[in-house]
C-alpha cells in the first residue's frame, strides 16, 4: 500500500501556509462545501471539547448558569442598537425567505447574542432582587468572512458567550475583570501566555463601553485575540428598557456585560506551540496523551504486543493509545503522531521486552530516552507537568523576545513580533497606523493603566502620549 508523504511547508518560509498544512495533516479540520465554513475533524473536535470542559467548569464556579437562544434574530432587534448592527452589518447573514414563503419579518443568524437575549432579560428582570443576572450559552454564530482562516476565522464559529446584568457600575466592571482573568487561566491550561488589557476606542466591541482581551502572540509574530469580555454600560438596557424596580422605589438602568471565548483558541494554540514537523500539544487538551508504536518481526510480535499492552494497564488516567496498524511502518506512525502533537510516545522492540524498559519521545524537546517501564510509570504525573511547563516557557520566552519598544512609527519595519509604544491614543492616529503599516492597537496591558508613559510624545502624532500600548498585526 502506497502511502503519501506529508508535506508540510516550514514556518520561516510560509507561516501561513504552514498553518493550513498542519491543519490538514493533523487531521484537524478540512473545508466544507460552504465557502468559508469548515468540518472539524474528530481529533480537532476532541481538542475544542476538551477546552470546552475545563472552561465550562471555570465559568460555572463564578456562579454563572447555562442557558440556550435561537440562532435566530428579528432584524428589528438588531437595528434598535445602531452602534451594534453597524459593527456587524458587513458580516450579518440574513434569512429572507422560510417555509417556501418571502419573510415578511427577516431574520439574522445570529453573530454574537446580545439583541437575541436583552429583551427577554426585560420581562426576567423586575427588582433589584431579580440582580445579577448571570447567564452563559454554548453555541454557534455566524459572521461572514470575506478571508476565512481554520479556526480562526470561518464564518461560523463554536463559542460560549456569557450576557449579565447587574444593578450597579461597580459590580459589572468587577465581573468584567473576573471574566477576563478566566480566560487568562483556560491559556494558561493551553500552556499559553497572554497579554491582558484593555482595547482602544477604535478597536472596542460595538456598542461595548470597554473591552477588555488577551492576546497570543503567534510564531510569526502577529496578535490572536483569545477573548475578550466586555463593559456594555447602559448602552444596551436603555433599548431594551432592562430595567429593575431599586430599593429606593424608582426605576433605574441595568449594568451590562458579555464575553466570549471561541475555537479560536484552538487556532492560537497550533500558531504559538506548533514547529515545523507539526502540532505540539500539551498534555491537558491532548486527545492522545500518550501512543505507544511496538516495532516488531513476526517472530517477536506477540512478546511485543503483550508487553504494549501490559505497560497500558499499568497506565492510569491518561489517554492512552496502542498504534498497532499493519500497513505503516514505524516510521511513518512516527511522523503521524509528531504531526498531530502527541507530547509523549512510546517505542517498544524486542530490546526493550528483554530490559524491561522503554524508548520515550517528548514531542516538545523532540529528543529521545531510555526508561525503566516502572520509572515511567511512577513518574508520569510529572513529565507531564514537565511537557506543560516547557511549553509554556518556550511561548513566554519568545513572546518575551518579540516585543519591540520604538519611539517613532518610523521605526515599524518587518520584525517579528509586537511593537511597545507611548501613544496618544486617539482614533485618527490609530487610523494613521492602520494605513500605513495594516497595524492596529492591541491592548492596554493591565501592567501600564496606571503607569505614565515612557515617552512624553505619541510615536505616531508626536502629541502627548498617554499610555504605553502593544501595536501588532493580526489574525
Amino acid at each position: 500500500m502506497q502511502i503519501k508523504k506529508t508535506v508540510i511547508t516550514p514556518q520561516k518560509e510560509n507561516f501561513p501556509q504552514w498553518y493550513h498544512d498542519v491543519v490538514k495533516n493533523a487531521e484537524l479540520a478540512e473545508n466544507s462545501d460552504v465557502r468559508g465554513c469548515g468540518i472539524v475533524r474528530p481529533y480537532g473536535y476532541k481538542i475544542w471539547e476538551l477546552i470546552k470542559k475545563e472552561l465550562s467548569q471555570k465559568i460555572e464556579d463564578t456562579g454563572v448558569e447555562n442557558v440556550y437562544f435561537p440562532i435566530f434574530v428579528p432584524i428589528e432587534n438588531l437595528e434598535i442598537e445602531k452602534e451594534h448592527v453597524k459593527g456587524f452589518s458587513p458580516e450579518l447573514a440574513v434569512v429572507t425567505h422560510a417555509g417556501g414563503e418571502k419573510l415578511v419579518n427577516q431574520l439574522a443568524v445570529r453573530p454574537t447574542s446580545e439583541t437575541a437575549m436583552y429583551k427577554t432579560y426585560a420581562k426576567w428582570i423586575q427588582s433589584y432582587k431579580d440582580l445579577p443576572l448571570r447567564l452563559n450559552q454554548w453555541n454557534n454564530v455566524v459572521r461572514w468572512e470575506k478571508r476565512p482562516r481554520p479556526f480562526l476565522r470561518w464564518s461560523e464559529f463554536l463559542w460560549q458567550e456569557g450576557h449579565t446584568a447587574f444593578a450597579d457600575k461597580e459590580g459589572a466592571i468587577n465581573e468584567v475583570w473576573q471574566m477576563i482573568g478566566v480566560y487568562e487561566d483556560i491559556y494558561k491550561y493551553l500552556a499559553l501566555p497572554v497579554f491582558k488589557g484593555r482595547k482602544s476606542e477604535l478597536e472596542k466591541f460595538a456598542g461595548a463601553v470597554m473591552t477588555t482581551t488577551v492576546e497570543v502572540m503567534a510564531k510569526d509574530g502577529k496578535a490572536i485575540q483569545g477573548g475578550t469580555s466586555h463593559y456594555l454600560g447602559t448602552n444596551f438596557s436603555k433599548v431594551f428598557d432592562v430595567s429593575y424596580l431599586g430599593e429606593d422605589g424608582k426605576k433605574h438602568l441595568c449594568h451590562q456585560n458579555s464575553w466570549g471565548l471561541s475555537w479560536r483558541s484552538i487556532g492560537a494554540l497550533i500558531m504559538a506551540h506548533g514547529d515545523d514537523n507539526g502540532l505540539r500539544l500539551p498534555p491537558n487538551i491532548a486527545p492522545i496523551q500518550i501512543v505507544i508504536v511496538p516495532i516488531y518481526k513476526d517472530e517477536n510480535k506477540k512478546q511485543v504486543i503483550d508487553y504494549a499492552n501490559k505497560i497500558i494497564a499499568g497506565i492510569k488516567g491518561f489517554r492512552v493509545k496502542l498504534d498497532d496498524r499493519e500497513e505503516h511502518t514505524p516510521g511513518y506512525k512516527f511522523n503521524d503522531w509528531e504531526v498531530k502533537g502527541v507530547p509523549i510516545r512510546i517505542e517498544i522492540g524486542a530490546r526493550e521486552v528483554e530490559n524491561d524498559e522503554l524508548t520515550v519521545f517528548r514531542r516538545d524537546l523532540n529528543k529521545k530516552e531510555k526508561m525503566k517501564s516502572k520509572k515511567f510509570i511512577d513518574s508520569l504525573k510529572k513529565l507531564t507537568e514537565d511537557i506543560h511547563a516547557n511549553l509554556y516557557n518556550q511561548a513566554r520566552d519568545f513572546a518575551g523576545n518579540h516585543i519591540h519598544e520604538i519611539e517613532s512609527i518610523d521605526e515599524i519595519k518587518d520584525q517579528v513580533g509586537f511593537f511597545a509604544a507611548s501613544w496618544s491614543e486617539t482614533k485618527e492616529s490609530e487610523k494613521i497606523l492602520k494605513e500605513r503599516y495594516s497595524m492596529v492597537s492591541r491592548l492596554l496591558s493591565v501592567d501600564n493603566e496606571n503607569k505614565k508613559p515612557k515617552n512624553k510624545k505619541c510615536f505616531i502624532t508626536g502629541n502627548e502620549a498617554k499610555h504605553d500600548w502593544l501595536f501588532a498585526k493580526s489574525y
